[in-house]
């Protein structure tokens, strides 16, 4: 007998429109789920398949697969995964950012005290951060209807892999539920130690209220805690009986029993669009470090953005508070540059800006979100001064290093540039950009298209090392503006006598040049004469100074 997937498709719209006007007012501000059925040959066909899509909104996806024969049963598991779909975008992860910082914590905790196992944790920190949301979201329901939540968790169990055998952290999720709900999920588990286990974790779920924003990343890590404790227990367990009986090998992944919307990747969410998330991406870039801010994305199944642009994103928010506000004085004056920073602990407490920090972030975070002015002292030549183009030379050589670690001269260098472009862009300049290392890596000449400089910005080093001194003259000789050019090299300049000479004749013309050299050892006195002609040469190991010096000096 064929199933008409017309009546059950109206069914579970009248059951979701129960919901939605009945139960919510018609106040949740997303649209109605869209409906759709799996089909018996696929792999979600037992379970179905339920996630939402973050795109201009956040969007419900209810895929039903095995139905039951019952109209009656088919409504009410409608509603109870309508229910738990809007409590995911009501109350958690309830954002974008909060579910990011649900990721960093489980791959915080995992670095911290489980990293020895080597796992993918990147794959499944999606599953675990699920996994959580999940326990608060079904508990909430739990608490406003009882039976029907309590019914559906059963009967998801039953649709599942088989529990009985399964090792004690796969079953984590469902045993804290049942510990919080003190209703028996028909788990029988027995274990007394590991039960002990499961109420402490459920005690720190349920302090100050489960639906606590505040303390969603407190039980993210609490959970995560328990999981490879457990995993660590279990593994431990599988090696004697694997050792007493000679049978195999112990497992060496988690097993992760799928939660109701659990996907193949482990998230609940499908990002489709960056440009709608951008206020996130951009507040967690400013909390992590390059290689955390990569690590997340990629946890979070966020697909849409390429390595690249991942970076420019993240080392553009870094450069976001550096733009100076130009305060004009008379001719001969200086000017003070004054632009916002993060007011850190230890700072005096009278520099904290209060309404600069509430316009950066609604929550105060000492030393993170709150923010004060600085002020740069800039000699101002008064009208006279022209308008100047950059060129950008940077070493991309071997030593240079890698561009995700930030203790490279590559990172500094390219951290650096993000800052100086930004203020070049500020003024409409054009820029150029040359990278180097024994042969020309990036060539990019005079352009306005800052996004193009920036993307091409993004290597890591490679190669040995050889100054394009004849690249660079043909740069300088298109331009018909003042040039500023910036060096940023962790060697010595090749073709010495050449390149002096050249400098010499370029800066006699009224334009600048910065040499910034990324090692201690560096011997400033080989390049004497081009200081003597005005170039400023320094040894700058951060890009704080490389960029400081620049806009502090780099008027033409």
């Amino acid at each position: 007998m064929s199933t008409n997937y017309d009546v059950y498709k109206q069914k579970a719209l009248d059951a979701v429109r129960e919901v939605f006007v009945k139960e919510y007012k018609n106040s949740i501000g997303i649209p109605m789920p869209e409906i759709d059925f799996v089909l018996p040959d696929s792999t979600d066909y037992k379970t179905g398949q339920y996630y939402i899509t973050i795109d201009e909104t956040w969007q419900i996806h209810l895929n039903f697969g095995l139905l039951p024969k019952s109209y009656k049963e088919f409504q009410e598991e409608v509603k109870v995964l309508t229910r738990h779909e809007i409590e995911h975008y009501m109350c958690c992860p309830f954002d974008v950012l909060t579910y990011f910082r649900m990721l960093k914590t489980i791959i915080d905790t995992y670095n911290k005290s489980y990293a020895c196992y080597n796992l993918n944790i990147v794959s499944l920190a999606g599953s675990l951060a699920n996994q959580v949301s999940d326990i608060i979201v079904d508990t909430k329901n739990f608490k406003r209807y009882k039976e029907a939540t309590l019914k559906s968790e059963i009967n998801w169990i039953k649709k599942g892999t088989d529990i009985t055998h399964a090792p004690h952290h796969s079953k984590l999720m469902f045993l804290t539920k049942e510990s919080i709900w003190k209703e028996n999920l028909d788990l029988n588990e027995t274990d007394e130690d590991f039960l002990k286990e499961i109420k402490l974790l459920a005690k720190k779920f349920e302090e100050r209220d489960i639906e606590n924003k505040e303390l969603f990343l407190k039980k993210v890590e609490a959970y995560t805690y328990s999981f490879f404790k457990l995993f660590e227990q279990d593994k431990k367990e599988e090696q004697q009986i694997k050792g007493m009986t000679g049978q195999g090998q112990p497992y060496r992944i988690p097993q992760v029993m799928p939660s109701k919307d659990f996907q193949e990747n482990g998230s609940q969410f499908v990002f489709q669009s960056p440009d709608k998330i951008q206020e996130a991406l951009e507040e967690l870039a400013q909390e992590v470090s390059l290689q955390q801010f990569n690590q997340i994305l990629l946890a979070a199944r966020f697909s849409s953005l390429s390595e690249k642009e991942k970076e420019k994103i993240w080392f553009e928010v870094q450069n976001a508070e550096i733009i100076p506000i130009i305060e004009k004085k008379q001719v001969g004056s200086n000017d003070n540059y004054s632009y916002p920073t993060t007011w850190k602990l230890g700072n005096s407490i009278e520099e904290i800006d209060m309404m600069l920090t509430f316009a950066a972030s609604p929550v105060i975070i000492p030393g993170v979100t709150t923010k004060k002015w600085v002020k740069n002292s800039v000699f101002n030549f008064g009208n006279e001064s022209k308008q100047c183009d950059l060129l950008l030379v940077i070493d991309t050589s071997g030593s240079m290093g890698f561009i995700r670690d930030s203790k490279s001269n590559i990172y500094q260098a390219i951290l650096a540039s993000y800052g100086i472009i930004k203020y070049f862009e500020l003024t409409q300049s054009q820029v150029a950009l040359i990278g180097f290392s024994d042969k020309i890596t990036t060539n990019v000449e005079w352009t306005k298209n800052y996004d193009e400089i920036k993307e091409n910005l993004l290597v890591s080093g490679s190669g040995g090392t050889s100054f394009p001194i004849r690249t660079i003259q043909r740069i300088i000789d298109k331009s018909k503006n003042n040039i500023i050019t910036v060096i940023i090299t962790d060697g010595e300049l090749g073709n010495i006598r050449q390149t002096i000479n050249y400098f010499q004749d370029y800066l006699n013309k009224g334009n600048k040049l910065f040499i910034f050299l990324q090692k201690k050892t560096s011997y400033i006195n080989d390049y004497k004469s081009l200081i003597n002609y005005g170039a400023n040469v320094l040894i700058a190991l951060t890009a704080q100074e490389i960029r400081d010096n620049v806009l502090n000096e780099g008027y033409c």
